[in-house]
């Protein structure tokens, strides 16, 4: 039994180096490290990431790609650019699954991106690092060519009419855990790579129904937070509802008529019905006090595990690329456009500006608890992109509730999420605001507000 074991275990394994091998001495594919695109006078530029398409249609990936499609079917410039800023098609969390079918099932955004550089515009490619197969791989190099007519890159320069140029890049190399040495070689494979093929599926396996969601959180290194809230909604608070049923339903047997009439009606029990109303009392005092303990201890516990936090958490994770973006400005660039982290921003920079395009897929983030309530980790879908003209650069964001949260989530999380359901823009630059906002970088946030959602999406 045990040679058997070992030669099954051995085969996957011995195929797996056969194919990196096979990979390793492949022609690479014609890729630029840094491609310059000329923008033409008065031409936009719209830059999307972190689209994350999986193999199977999904209602997140058909959404993300039915507004996409939309809203590039309305911008009828010919000297339209459309720059895809990584992390477009999920091969990291797809193995086995090629470009093309990943591609395949998306076809309505394949279309709209052909439609683009039919009318005399361009689209550009830039890899990240979960499609960072694209950098070696000739084959799904050139699927996403012949299905998107993009140019692909690892980071591009947009050169515009006057010379000014903006760098636009994934924004991984920036991370420690996602960067590569050399992202040509197969072999290179970031601890990122590890934990989303190894890590998180185990866990999302070991607790399936109350760590759902896992692998889409917008701050993987905030992880025990995570954890912490989970444990709190989902295992403490599921026994916590009869401490908070029983009182009201003794409280409602008290109040029933034909109980309180019973003392009139029987004299002789006077005596025990009043302490069976001393006894009820003290029961829901006890209950409350129990109640009371038990949220202490909850939320003491998820304060204790949440300061276990990896790395930064919120906009703390872009600090990297906005240094970056000082750096580029303090060089002569006129900006810097970065995604990965999944944290739409744009901010001035010195006499420049950075800019986060965010993602256009669900994401699982803490929105603040009420009444002193641990956060609680929801899932939404973000859809955003970072529109340029002429040298000025806009932000527009929109944010999809999904299903799946538990009904002590949704109460933590009701009205602490006001963001638009469909794509306005929050924030510009040089006239501003910033998003997001200062207080809200500070705190790691950041929300719509009610004004902002009022707008329309610029055209």
């Amino acid at each position: 039994m045990n040679v058997v074991r070992t030669d099954q275990s051995a085969r996957p394994r011995k195929a797996q180096e056969e194919e990196i091998s096979n990979a390793m001495s492949a022609p690479r594919p014609d890729i630029a490290d840094l491609l310059d695109v000329d923008v033409p006078p008065d031409g936009k530029v719209i830059t999307i990431s972190d689209l994350h398409l999986p193999a199977v249609r999904t209602d997140v990936s058909g959404r993300c790609c039915e507004m996409l499609a939309r809203h590039l079917a309305d911008e009828a410039q010919p000297g339209l650019t459309v720059v895809l800023a990584g992390d477009v098609i999920e091969l990291l969390g797809s193995p086995g699954s090629t470009a093309t079918d990943i591609l395949r099932p998306h076809e309505d955004l394949c279309a709209a991106l052909l439609d683009v550089t039919a009318r005399g515009g361009q689209v550009i490619y830039t890899i990240g690092n979960h499609d960072a197969d694209l950098a070696w791989d000739v084959k799904a190099a050139d699927a996403v060519r012949e299905m998107t007519g993009a140019r692909l890159c690892l980071a591009a320069d947009l050169v515009l009419a006057d010379g000014r140029k903006i760098r636009v890049e994934h924004g991984h190399q920036l991370d420690p855990y996602n960067c590569f040495c050399d992202a040509r070689n197969p072999l290179d494979t970031p601890i990122g790579h590890h934990i989303v093929r190894e890590v998180i599926p185990r866990v999302e396996f070991l607790g399936r129904g109350w760590v759902d969601g896992a692998h889409e959180m917008a701050d993987p290194t905030d992880f025990p937070s995570f954890i912490g809230s989970r444990l709190v909604y989902r295992k403490l608070g599921r026994h916590l509802w009869w401490l908070i049923a029983i009182p009201l339903v003794i409280l409602i047997l008290v109040r029933i008529p034909e109980f309180t009439a019973f003392r009139s009606r029987y004299p002789d029990t006077d005596v025990w019905v009043h302490r069976a109303e001393i006894l009820g009392y003290g029961a829901i005092a006890d209950l409350i006090v129990i109640a009371a303990l038990v949220g202490i201890l909850a939320r003491r516990a998820w304060v204790s595990i949440s300061a276990l936090a990896l790395d930064k958490r919120g906009y703390g994770q872009n600090e990297a690329a906005r240094q970056r973006a000082a750096d580029l400005v303090a060089d002569g660039y006129h900006g810097f456009i970065s995604g990965h982290t999944h944290h739409p921003e744009l901010a001035a920079m010195a006499s420049g500006f950075y800019a986060n395009s965010g993602s256009c897929t669900s994401v699982v983030e803490a929105i603040g608890g009420k009444f002193g309530l641990p956060p609680a980790y929801v899932r939404n879908q973000q859809i955003c992109w970072v529109e340029m003209t002429g040298g000025q650069a806009e932000l527009v964001s929109a944010r999809v509730e999904l299903p799946g949260a538990t009904r002590m989530e949704r109460f933590a999380a009701h009205g602490r999420n006001p963001h638009s359901d469909i794509p306005v823009r929050v924030a510009s630059w040089p006239a501003g605001p910033d998003w997001p906002p200062p207080d809200k970088k500070a705190a790691g946030g950041g929300q719509v507000s009610k004004a902002d959602a009022k707008k329309p999406a610029p055209r």
